[in-house]
């Protein structure tokens, strides 16, 4: 087991930001319960890519958990969840702001149950302010937090092409976690973390591109810094390059026989464009690999650009052993990428498929305490299933 044995968690959430922090949680090792209304999270029924009824969104936000069917809107509901509460160390909901509330599972119910709670609210925009109760979906997040405007071509904003600000709140999420359960056992008492998407992206984002705009005041009209090249052409593909200083500079030219590109008297600025310019120009002459081959040999950081055919057996990869394959009962083969930290004692692992809606029901509520009896009520009041 990883080395979160021992640590149960709730998890109200759907869809990413919350659900990628809870499997990050289960992958190391922490007992996630997945707790659904009865239709379920959203992801079982996104449309795209699914198999044996079971969609890549489950299986890739969801390994690592077990699934309950919980009605909270029904008569008795909450009371249910608060008696699981007692039992556990984390609550993670990413509801809009008021709705647990409103439901009777917020965090000041819970904490009066369970005193040691770690209970963590993910929003799109905050809990209070203008856009507190606005929908928040990925691209929105990244037009408001700065992301579009610093990946900008031809003067005109661009979107990250993944669910970028859902991931890293998702793991801004579990860091915050991991750090008030530390503060829990230090002090014996929980607390309510509270975690704006716009906020963590911004976190994220803005330690380089906001470096001219860091220093105060700061002119009005300067656009965010830009650091990381574009990839390269090749005769055969893409290869990235990362030349920062003079020497890599000198280095790389030389390396593919034209030193005297960054040569002259004119601004090192003027000297780099006309690397970059010829280097567009020259690199489609030959394959990735014969650059590569030299760069490397420069000690310039340089690398493939690998697609989604190459990057499986990229030797690093493979080195690292970061993809891996098993069967899953309904999906078939499967592959997953493994959580990217190696502990030397307690290895995270796959030690529970993404769960079916309310796969789990009964044996959770067992688990906690709650009786065949009991059980039997709850499903005749259509609270559980």
């Amino acid at each position: 087991m990883g080395p979160l044995e021992g640590i149960r968690v709730l998890d109200l959430s759907m869809v990413v930001s919350g659900p990628f922090c809870t499997m990050m949680l289960g992958d190391l090792g922490a007992d996630v319960i997945k707790i659904e209304p009865p239709d379920g999270d959203v992801s079982r029924t996104l449309t795209g890519q699914e198999r044996g009824g079971v969609t890549v969104s489950i299986l890739n936000w969801n390994r690592n958990k077990r699934a309950m069917m919980l009605d909270l809107k029904r008569p008795g509901a909450a009371e249910v969840f608060l008696k699981m509460a007692e039992r556990a160390e984390v609550v993670v909901q990413n509801v809009r702001p008021g709705v647990t509330e409103r439901l009777g599972v917020g965090y000041d119910a819970v904490a009066a149950r369970n005193p040691k709670i770690v209970y963590c609210s993910i929003a799109g925009y905050g809990f209070s302010g203008p856009s507190v109760n606005k929908p928040a979906y990925d691209p929105i997040i990244q037009g408001m937090a700065g992301v579009m405007i610093s990946q900008r071509t031809q003067g005109r904003p661009r979107a990250v092409k993944n669910i970028l600000g859902d991931k890293v709140t998702a793991m801004t999420a579990a860091i915050s976690i991991l750090a008030a359960l530390t503060e829990t056992q230090r002090s014996g008492r929980g607390q309510h973390l509270k975690i704006a998407m716009i906020d963590a992206v911004a976190y994220y984002l803005m330690p380089d591109t906001a470096s001219r705009h860091t220093y105060l005041p700061h002119d009005a009209g300067i656009a965010p810094s830009m650091n990381t090249l574009e990839p390269f052409q090749t005769a055969d593909g893409f290869i990235t390059i990362a030349p920062l200083t003079d020497k890599h500079w000198t280095a790389i030219l030389k390396a593919v026989g034209h030193p005297e590109w960054f040569e002259g008297e004119e601004p090192r600025p003027d000297r780099v464009r006309r690397s970059i310019k010829s280097l567009i120009t020259l690199f489609p002459t030959q394959p990735s690999a014969y650059w590569l081959e030299r760069i490397e040999a420069a000690d310039v950081p340089c690398g493939p650009v690998n697609d989604y055919d190459s990057i499986w057996n990229d030797p690093q990869f493979v080195a690292n052993e970061t993809f891996f394959e098993y069967e899953h009962p309904k999906a078939g083969r499967v592959r997953a990428v493994r959580s990217p930290a190696r502990f030397s004692r307690t290895e995270p692992a796959l030690w529970r498929h993404a769960p079916d809606l309310g796969q789990h029901t009964d044996e959770i509520l067992g688990e906690f305490g709650f009786g065949a009896g009991e059980i039997s009520e709850l499903r005749a009041n259509r609270i559980v299933n």
